[in-house]
């Protein structure tokens, strides 16, 4: 399982996971923000991407955290 821990700011200490985007029901991975982020259909890749580099986007709607990209060396449970 994929996930991220908030590290600063009010919202510090909640757990982030991969976000599925409403627009195409994918994830998406990006190496920065500028560029063109890419639609991943199945977390299964997702690890292959985070080795390259990728960042993912990740969120928690529970807490109401939106969508943010999350670089590989922040993501647990990948390796």
């Amino acid at each position: 399982m994929l996930f991220a821990i908030v590290r600063r700011g009010k919202k510090s200490g909640i757990r982030l996971f991969p976000h599925r985007y409403k627009e195409d029901d994918r994830y998406h991975v990006s190496l920065t923000k500028e560029r063109p982020h890419i639609p991943v259909a199945d977390a299964r890749d997702l690890p292959a991407y985070l080795a390259n580099g990728y960042s993912l986007g990740m969120s928690n709607a529970v807490e109401n955290y939106n969508p943010t990209l999350i670089k590989p060396e922040s993501i647990r449970g990948w390796k």
